[in-house]
């Protein structure tokens, strides 16, 4: 008997595989992941309908199913489970073995720099692991250069510096000349990575910094008090709201709105402490 057509799953496979096959090489590092018709990360929202897929039909075109998988995972950045997935393409006899082969020697690479951790106990070790990790995505982004590996290696060297400007920027009292370096960091992040997707959240941090900076300040030294400095204060002021500003007049960014709430809020206390160091 055949089975009624209204109650088998609403796509097939092929369908799913068309859009990953489609998006399997975009610029990530540059433009946002794609979205389904309903609005999911393309990548995640179809990795669980090739899950679905596989309990459904267990043994139907098993080496597609993983082979999709695979490229859904390396995207979402879980390299370990997208060689676990291209490695059972590998070793079938199935037509995408030797891509699956090439595939998981360059994810292995990703992987162990992902995993690379030591241990630390001290604000020296994790400086010692970061710098590690951005020497080894650095060298990475040269072996893949011209492939969509790339993309992979830039979100992944860019995420590393953005957590190593939020280390040092959030422990600054215990690093040598933290806060110079703390705001180069930052500096170096928008400079660098003007292309990237995330170049206003790096704005907006930079600005949270310079804001934290005044703010401390503030603390530290009344603005009631003689000993207090406008033009100290004004020096962090003036660039966090230089920077919110930045974000703030960028029409169509996401980010826009944030950008807008922090500045009347910054705006607002600085306008509180100008009025209390009259």
């Amino acid at each position: 008997m055949r089975a009624d057509p209204r109650y088998g799953p609403y796509e097939n496979l092929l369908e799913i595989v068309s859009d990953v096959q489609r998006h399997a090489g975009d610029n990530t590092y540059q433009f946002p992941a794609p979205r389904d018709p309903s609005g999911q990360n393309l990548y995640k929202a179809s990795l669980i309908r090739l899950i679905n897929f596989e309990r459904i039909y267990p043994r139907r075109l098993t080496d597609v199913v993983h082979f999709s998988k695979g490229i859904c995972m390396e995207r979402l950045h879980d390299y370990g489970g997208a060689i676990r997935a291209f490695r059972v393409v590998a070793e079938s006899e199935s037509p995408l073995r030797e891509q699956a082969a090439v595939k998981i020697r360059v994810l292995e690479k990703f992987n162990a720099l992902a995993e690379y951790a030591i241990q630390k106990k001290t604000v020296g070790d994790y400086l010692t692991e970061m710098e590690f990790r951005l020497d080894g995505w650095g060298r990475l982004i040269g072996e893949v250069k011209g492939t969509p590996y790339e993309w992979l290696a830039l979100e992944e060297e860019e995420n590393a510096e953005q957590r190593l400007a939020e280390f040092i920027a959030q422990n600054y009292p215990l690093v040598e000349n933290g806060i110079e370096t703390a705001l180069n960091l930052y500096r170096q992040l928008t400079v660098k990575h003007a292309r990237s997707k995330n170049i206003n959240i790096h704005y907006l941090n930079w600005a949270d910094f310079c804001a934290l900076l005044s703010k401390r300040y503030a603390q530290e030294v009344s603005p009631q008090s003689l000993d207090f400095d406008m033009g100290t204060f004004n020096k962090s002021a003036d660039a966090a709201i230089r920077l919110y500003s930045l974000v703030a007049q960028k029409d169509g960014a996401v980010e826009k709105v944030e950008a807008l709430g922090k500045l009347q809020a910054f705006n607002a206390f600085v306008a509180k402490v100008q009025g209390e160091s009259e």
